[in-house]
């Protein structure tokens, strides 16, 4: 490279690249200064990985999850909120697809509110994630803090196609 190198992304410009979905500049950030540029922020901020998930963007969730970023796809910040359940929440089917064939959790549950990713779909009404979820080994019978099984979740929310598919187990 000539001349002087160009000054490590911020934070801000990083997350500004992850929410448009512009996987050429989050390559471009990872080849010029490495994959840690993407990860700024202590242990419990939320990772590129999150906001990648949460934002629905599928090719750069896939792009962050393989070499050379090898994104953690278990990555529980904070609360043990995991790229999972940011996924889960937005009703991205197709991203949760891919972090569960990563290896993330999919019955991973939030501290103290008990949340897994069925909890968040279910609440949201997102019908094809949870179908997903299910299909993946989601437990619809965990119990979240107020002791509602992701089908009560939905039904509280008024997700009434949600509460209909996944039914009332243990009920």
């Amino acid at each position: 490279m000539t001349g002087p190198s160009a000054a490590e992304p911020t934070p801000a410009e990083v997350r500004r690249a992850i929410d448009a979905g512009d996987l050429a500049t989050v390559r471009g950030y990872t080849v010029e200064f490495g994959p840690a540029c993407l990860q700024p922020g202590g242990a419990d901020e939320l990772t590129a990985l999150h906001y990648a998930a949460a934002a629905g963007h599928t090719e750069l969730v896939l792009y962050l999850l393989a070499p050379p970023v090898h994104a953690d796809a278990q990555a529980a910040r904070g609360n043990q909120f995991t790229p999972l359940h940011a996924a889960a929440m937005n009703g991205h089917s197709t991203v949760c697809a891919a972090l569960i064939g990563a290896g993330a959790p999919v019955n991973a549950q939030t501290e103290p509110q008990g949340y897994a990713p069925l909890h968040s779909a279910a609440f949201g009404g997102h019908i094809e994630t949870i179908r997903v979820l299910m299909a993946n080994g989601a437990d619809p019978a965990l119990l979240n803090y107020r002791k509602e099984t992701p089908a009560d979740t939905a039904a509280r929310a008024g997700q009434l196609a949600a509460h209909a598919i996944l039914g009332a187990p243990g009920r």
